[in-house]
């Protein structure tokens, strides 16, 4: 007989076990399989966006860097960390830029940079948990400068085309190119680029000159900057 009663004994008990686990899940506040109560969830949904304009700057021109932040608990107020990586393959080295911004009421951040050369960006919003953004790509033309020694000179002569590059490229090789009838520009001469400080090369080049024409100087691209022009000049050439 008391073993009849000790085995209805233990019986009972493991029925009340899982009814007591049940009713503690029930009570969990942060249990995600109760639908009645599933507490509070992760931020797995925030997003933050990154926008930046324009993509593609002239060396020393700033850019602007924006976007939202928006899927969190609280979308207002959030600290965002700028990063950058400007080594390439680009997404493997990120850095923090130094700067970072505070989302307004509506979600939204805006940061100002000037790039010295190409560089790829991210946002990280300090949410809980964070959130990052994807990558956004800016590329960063060198800056080059273009003068004549004369814009109106006698058919044949000699013009002095000359100018600085920023930031310096010395050694690299700059063309002066002139714009065919089709539109394309074709390269006329070529000249090597001399030191002229930490800053800045030079460049000079005597073109002899028989016909009205528009011409420019490019610096081709390197791992650092794409595509470099100068402004366009015309010569029109005396009788």
């Amino acid at each position: 007989m008391r073993i009849k009663h000790l085995i209805a004994g233990v019986a009972v008990a493991l029925a009340i076990v899982p009814a007591a686990a049940a009713q503690n899940q029930g009570n969990n506040p942060g249990n995600p399989n109760n639908p009645q109560n599933p507490g509070t969830p992760p931020n797995s949904t925030g997003a933050v966006t990154l926008d930046a304009k324009p993509a593609i700057v002239v060396f020393s021109s700033p850019i602007t860097l924006s976007g939202r932040l928006s899927g969190t608990r609280n979308d207002a107020g959030v600290t965002v960390r700028l990063e950058q990586d400007t080594t390439r393959p680009y997404g493997d080295g990120y850095r923090p830029a130094g700067v970072t911004a505070t989302t307004a009421n509506n979600g939204r951040y805006s940061i100002t940079r000037t790039p010295l050369q190409n560089t790829q960006y991210r946002v990280v919003a300090q949410a809980s948990p964070p959130v990052t953004s994807p990558a956004k790509l800016v590329l960063v033309r060198t800056r080059v400068g273009f003068k004549l020694s004369d814009s109106t000179p006698a058919r044949g002569s000699l013009v002095r085309i000359s100018g600085s590059v920023f930031p310096a490229h010395d050694g690299r090789s700059v063309l002066i190119q002139k714009r065919s009838p089709s539109g394309r520009f074709v390269t006329v001469a070529r000249t090597t680029l001399r030191d002229a400080g930490d800053a800045r090369s030079s460049y000079s080049r005597r073109v002899r000159v028989r016909r009205d024409g528009v011409y420019r100087v490019k610096l081709p691209s390197d791992s650092d900057h794409v595509n470099g022009f100068s402004r366009l000049r015309t010569i029109n050439v005396g009788g």
